[in-house]
Parts: structure tokens; C-alpha cells; sequence
């Protein structure tokens, strides 16, 4: 593969977004360009060491220098360190001594290469005339479809209720966020280390934070979208690296997820969106963690002792269940005494999310399956337009908030799919996208909903109100492949509890009645 389409692809796809997932086409009016590239091996290697007894002990820089390293940072509420090490025995050494739980490499190689340059296409983006409610509500099919506009008649959220992002960045000039983001509880944990500066996780360049942010939190205020709980706030935690002079641009490493699960913990975050999927160190497109393979072991145990700490503060993670079509319950890898997972979306306590579009089927791109499927939310379908917007075949996706200058409103110009508001004067920019990175944000906002009306809860209390008043939806006929991917899903389960929509689809205005 060139190296000018590998990076439109790592760019395109990201942690949390294939291709398929997208519909980006770097045969049409989007190009690549890149010059000189070059690889670069770092010396250092990045670990994830986690303590016995749940604190960090005061002997902690002694373990970890006695093997060969430093501390990177320390993360109190988790009980684990960042640490550096050149040394190849660091691993191995920690792992043999008395209270160590866990050390798992996190990332082992840096390049350098020429930044990714996009062309966008020629369609202008639609201006449509204002309709009831917010101008641009009449294409959020997804927000009908869960009840949010009569939810909102109950309630809007409270802005005592914080909802965190575990994200690429957030626009907060956007006229539809201006005021919905806490600056004191956000940050950016890109290489694991906590950067507070506005300048670092308010800058979104690939737009999927502003996007997510979006769903929840876009202000019900006369301009654009309105999210799904437009009265909480909003915390992000920048965990995508964005660097477009690095091979690993739009990827999440752990060592960035523990750190922002520690950083929501420190600031009573109520629930927490990972619109992601954790990725090893070996390959871009790699998300898969088997328990054979020692740094991967190492890696699940570490972010399931975060997401358990979570839960312990009434913190709820919402998780996409990710966009390849895959059976989680039978991933690559699985065999008798090996046990293969997706992160953080098949950890207890984690709610996970499936993708449908606006007929409430699965989506052609969403991945599945018992043990990692708790509910469904719209995610969109580019295959099943809305047939009450007309004037793109985009409308079957989601629409929420976009920086003009990100990659994803770029990218949406493939296939149609920029809106602009210019009713207010200053032209806000949205787009198009589906996902089930934008179905976790639909639940995460019901889950708001909840706390704001009725308290914060824990995950099992929490989840339990989200199901029993979720929509149950029944198995489409299997076997079930409207992406002709020639690897048919098969449906399992009754319409109350199967594999492809867990309880069924959530519901804003029943959860809240």
C-alpha cells in the first residue's frame, strides 16, 4: 500500500472509524499527498505499571528504577505509574517482584512523516431554510427516533451533571458548544501524561471530540442541532494522537485511557463516553487483546482495575462496540485457555453500544455480539437514506457538530455530507457521519438524562434503567449482511436481550418517565 493512502486510511479510520464505517473514497474528489517519509525508532519504551492493594506504593520510583526505568506520571486513582524504560528486561523484571499486579508495554515505536494534506470536493455545503426548533433539527432523525425532543419536556439535564470524553478534542468556539464545556475538568492525556492547556485539548484538527460532544450537549439556543441532554456539561479528555507527522495519527494507546479514566475520576465525572477502541502498539488498525500474548494481558487487566475504580465513584463508561462488522464474541485469536477482547467495550461495567440507522436494523458496519452488546442507538447508515431529507443521500447518518477546519468535515465533502447554519449570522458548520462512535454518545446522553432526574447511580443501577426502558428490537432474518461483506451475522436471541441490540434501543423519554 502507498504510503500517501496507508495514512489517508490510519487518518480515515482511526481508533474508532473504518473505512467501511464511513465511506470514504480516496478515488473521488479526495486526494493525499505526502513527501519524504521517514521512520524513526524511539529508544525509550512506554510501560503501564500497576500496584498490588490499589495505591501506588511509597516505594514505587525505587521498583521501577531497580528494573531499569523512570516515572512518567502517576495515576493515584487507578493505583498505577507511567514509566520509561530502555531497558529490554524492564517487563520481565517488575513482573517477578512483590507488588506488581501488572506491567504492559503501551507503545513501542514513533515515526516521522510529512503531514496529510486533503482536498475536499466541489459540492457547496447545504444551507437550509430554518424549520421548528433548532434550524437544523428537522435532519436529526436520530433524535426523534430515541424521544430526545420530548424527553426534553421533562428534562433538558442539569448542569450540575458532567459528562465526559474520552476524545480528539473539543471546539468550544462552536456556536453550538459555546458555554456547555468546564474547562477546569478538562485536559489533554495524549502519551499518557495529564496536559491542562486549552490550547492542546480544545484544539480538535480531526473533529470526531466536537462531533461526539455534539450528540450529548449541543445547546438547545436557536442555532443548529440540539443534543440529547443540551442542559449538562461537558468534560474532554484528549486521548487521540493528532499529530499528523505521526504513523499513529488518530489512534488511542492505553496509557492515554488510564490516565483520562483517573483524570474523570479526580473530577466527578458522572459519565464518561469512549467513543473508541483501545489499540496495541504492533499496527495501526489493531484492536484486538489476547490474554496469550503477556504485554496484552497485562494491558486488559490495568484498564479493567481503571474502569472497576470508576465504578466504584458511581462513574459509568459508555463504549462503542466498534465499526468492522465483527463478532465480538468470536474474535481473531479466541481458542480453548485464550481469551480475546476489545477495549474497554467487552470490561465489566462497561455499557456497550451497537449502531442502527433509521430503520432500527443494525447497521452494515457495526460490530456485535453477547459479552459486548448492552444496547443500541442510532449510529446512522449511508446505505438507508432518511427519507424525509431528500436533498443528499448523507441523511441516513448521524448530523452533529463539526470544526470547519477538522479532517472529518473534509472528508464529509465525499459524500455530501457538510450542512451549514447561517441563520445566526456566523456560519456553524456540521456534518454527517456514521459510526458507532456516534451511537455511544446517544446513550451517554440518556444516561445524563437519568442522573439529572434521578441521581447519580451506578453502573449496574444505571444500566438496568437504561434497558427496561429501551425499545426491544427483534433479530432481523439472518443470515444478515447488508454490506455484502460475505461474512453473514447471525442474529441470536429474543427481541428483549440478543447479540446484535442487547435490551434494544434506548429510549430518552421512557427512561425518564
Amino acid at each position: 500500500m502507498p504510503n500517501a493512502t496507508r495514512t489517508l486510511f490510519a487518518a480515515a479510520a482511526l481508533a474508532w472509524f473504518s473505512t467501511a464505517g464511513c465511506g470514504v473514497d480516496t478515488t473521488d474528489d479526495a486526494t493525499t499527498q505526502t513527501q519524504g517519509a521517514v521512520s524513526a525508532t524511539s529508544a525509550t519504551q512506554s510501560f503501564l505499571v500497576l500496584f498490588s492493594g490499589g495505591a501506588i506504593p511509597a516505594s514505587a520510583d525505587a521498583l521501577v528504577a531497580g528494573a531499569g526505568g523512570t516515572i512518567a506520571a502517576h495515576y493515584a486513582n487507578v493505583g498505577a505509574v507511567l514509566a520509561r524504560s530502555g531497558s529490554a528486561t524492564f517487563a520481565s523484571s517488575l513482573r517477578g517482584k512483590s507488588g506488581i499486579d501488572a506491567v504492559g508495554a503501551v507503545n513501542a515505536v514513533h515515526s516521522a512523516l510529512s503531514p496529510l494534506m486533503v482536498k475536499t470536493g466541489h459540492r457547496p455545503p447545504h444551507n437550509p431554510a430554518p424549520g421548528p426548533g433548532d434550524p437544523l433539527s428537522f435532519r436529526q432523525w436520530d433524535m426523534d427516533q430515541i424521544h430526545a425532543p420530548q424527553a426534553h419536556a421533562i428534562s433538558m439535564g442539569k448542569k450540575s451533571v458532567l459528562v465526559g470524553f474520552l476524545d480528539s478534542g473539543v471546539d468550544v468556539t462552536h456556536p453550538d458548544l459555546v458555554g456547555q464545556v468546564n474547562a477546569s475538568a478538562s485536559a489533554s492525556c495524549v502519551g499518557g501524561v495529564v496536559n491542562t492547556s486549552p490550547a492542546i485539548w480544545a484544539n480538535d484538527i480531526i473533529g470526531h471530540g466536537t462531533f461526539s460532544s455534539g450528540i450529548v450537549a449541543a445547546a438547545k439556543n436557536g442555532i443548529g442541532t440540539v443534543g440529547v441532554a443540551p442542559g449538562v456539561k461537558l468534560s474532554m479528555v484528549k486521548v487521540a494522537v493528532d499529530d499528523v507527522n505521526d504513523p499513529n495519527f488518530g489512534l488511542v494507546f492505553p496509557d492515554a485511557v488510564v490516565c483520562g479514566i483517573d483524570w474523570a475520576i479526580a473530577h466527578n465525572v458522572d459519565v464518561l463516553n469512549a467513543s473508541l477502541t483501545i489499540d496495541p502498539f504492533t499496527a495501526p488498525i489493531d484492536d484486538i487483546f489476547c490474554s496469550d500474548q503477556p504485554d496484552r494481558a497485562a494491558i486488559v487487566q490495568i484498564v479493567r482495575t481503571a474502569i472497576l475504580k470508576a465504578a466504584a465513584k458511581k462513574l459509568t463508561v459508555v463504549a462503542a462496540t466498534g465499526n468492522f462488522f465483527a463478532d465480538l464474541a468470536n474474535l481473531p485469536g479466541s481458542k480453548p485457555g485464550v481469551q480475546c477482547k476489545v477495549l474497554p467495550v467487552q470490561l465489566p461495567k462497561v455499557i456497550g453500544v451497537s449502531a442502527v440507522g433509521v430503520t432500527q436494523k443494525l447497521a452494515f458496519y457495526s460490530n456485535y455480539g453477547f459479552g459486548g452488546v448492552d444496547l443500541t442507538a442510532p449510529g446512522g447508515d449511508g446505505l438507508i437514506p432518511d427519507p424525509l431529507v431528500t436533498d443528499t443521500t448523507a441523511s441516513g447518518q448521524i448530523l452533529s457538530t463539526i470544526p470547519a477546519a477538522s479532517l472529518y468535515y473534509q472528508f464529509a465533502a465525499d459524500w455530501d455530507g457538510q450542512v451549514q447554519d447561517c441563520s445566526s449570522g456566523t456560519c456553524a458548520t456540521y456534518a454527517y457521519i456514521q459510526g458507532t462512535s456516534e451511537a455511544a454518545p446517544h446513550v451517554a446522553g440518556v444516561a445524563a438524562l437519568l442522573i439529572s432526574r434521578f441521581g447519580k447511580m451506578s453502573p449496574d443501577a444505571l444500566l438496568v434503567k437504561l434497558s427496561l426502558s429501551a425499545t426491544p428490537l427483534a433479530c432481523p432474518p439472518s443470515p444478515y449482511d447488508p454490506g455484502q461483506t460475505g461474512q453473514p451475522a447471525t442474529c441470536k436471541g429474543p427481541a428483549f436481550y440478543n447479540n446484535f441490540y442487547g435490551a434494544g434501543e434506548v429510549d430518552a423519554l421512557a427512561a425518564l418517565r
